[in-house]
């Protein structure tokens, strides 16, 4: 990650009324919602537990993608590689393997805002019932070029421990 940087943002607000971002700053220093604005890929995960210890948490080569888009939408996916198949039936199969699936993928969609050096996800939408009308708050570091990007948590429960996790993605190109 040497190659990223801790930069200073300036707050960028969504009107969702007017479904725009309204821009407080655009100097080349400051981050602003449409730094972010664009389709992202996965590179890694890492979870940094709190004795120090770091665990990838869907393997070496998890699949993933986060879409922010210019009228203040985002939604992510993440899979595990390799995963099972349940047996054919989208609502049905086994509760092993459906159980399987669950904890092998992530998803979730809703809004965004920056604040910051963050980046706030307001989740209407996700997998994972438990954030559905919350807010998930990721640490944003952006490279120059503004072509990787690196989100992390706070400390957070994951498989019944405490990590930070640092998510490092690659833009798009359309």
């Amino acid at each position: 990650m040497g190659e990223l940087f801790a930069r200073c943002w300036s707050r960028t607000s969504v009107n969702s009324r007017a479904g725009s971002h309204m821009r407080e700053s655009n100097t080349a220093d400051q981050l602003v919602a449409g730094d972010l604005v664009g389709t992202w890929r996965l590179r890694s995960w890492e979870s940094r537990e709190e004795d120090g210890s770091m665990l990838r948490p869907f393997g070496e080569e998890p699949v993933g993608y986060v879409v922010y888009t210019a009228d203040g939408r985002m939604i992510t996916t993440i899979s595990k590689t390799g995963r099972a198949a349940i047996g054919g039936d989208v609502l049905g199969g086994p509760a092993e393997a459906r159980a399987a699936a669950f904890a092998s993928f992530i998803s979730y969609s809703g809004t965004f805002r920056v604040e910051g050096n963050d980046v706030i996800h307001s989740v209407e939408i996700s997998l994972f019932p438990d954030w559905v009308g919350g807010e998930q708050r990721r640490h944003v570091q952006l490279s120059e070029d503004r072509n990787r990007l690196t989100l992390s948590t706070d400390p957070m429960p994951s498989a019944g421990r405490v990590s930070r996790h640092h998510l490092s993605w690659d833009r798009i190109e359309a």
